[in-house]
């Protein structure tokens, strides 16, 4: 494993061969990961879209991304490759960070785009006060299935915060036993996108 200016490789064996996989901070450019996130958040059936439209809404985001104010960040994106194609990626940011980004939200992009001061992709309360969030991961279809959302939240989990947290579905129990074998455990219950979520924490 290389460390260098956050890049990190290792050395991932995929059906008997040897594969490079690389974790790195994600680039203004990373068309790829803007789509992979539009494509994540349509698939949550939000309210902002049913409003403004899929063409619209995938200009904010894009807004959003290449921003360095926003939750959803470039600056706040890591992403891991294969033979130089992203595979996936997750966005995580301090609780700070969330405050200042509503503040970005509700003073340009609610005013660039025309929106509603209550017009959100989510509310503002993901995270709680001192926490370091993990926001959205996410493996693409063709990455899935040979443990590249372990990687990345591997990567994740080693962040030097002290409170590391996460939301997931309530039902999803695979998933709640994977963040329970890094030593995750439930700490409340949040609504996101007018669904309940477990909000889950780790302690270091």
């Amino acid at each position: 494993m290389i460390n260098i200016s956050g890049r990190i490789e290792v050395v991932f064996i995929i059906e008997g061969r040897s594969i490079i996989v690389i974790i790195r901070n994600a680039k203004k450019n990373d068309i790829d990961v803007l789509q992979g996130l539009y494509k994540f958040i349509q698939s949550l059936d939000i309210d902002l879209i049913k409003k403004i439209g899929n063409e619209k809404f995938f200009k904010i985001l894009q807004e959003c991304y290449t921003s360095e104010k926003d939750r959803f960040s470039y600056k706040n994106c890591r992403v891991l490759e294969m033979d130089s194609v992203i595979k996936g990626f997750y966005f995580s940011y301090e609780y700070d960070f969330m405050i200042e980004s509503k503040e970005y939200w509700e003073k340009f992009i609610v005013s660039r785009y025309d929106l509603n001061i209550d017009d959100v992709i989510f509310e503002y309360n993901e995270a709680l006060r001192g926490e370091y969030y993990l926001d959205t991961l996410y493996v693409f279809k063709e990455g899935r299935s040979q443990g590249l959302g372990s990687k990345l939240l591997e990567d994740f989990f080693k962040k030097e915060y002290n409170l590391l947290s996460l939301n997931v579905d309530k039902n999803n129990v695979g998933a709640k036993k994977l963040y329970e074998s890094f030593g995750m455990k439930k700490e409340a219950e949040i609504m996101i996108a007018n669904h309940f979520y477990d909000h889950m924490v780790l302690k270091k």
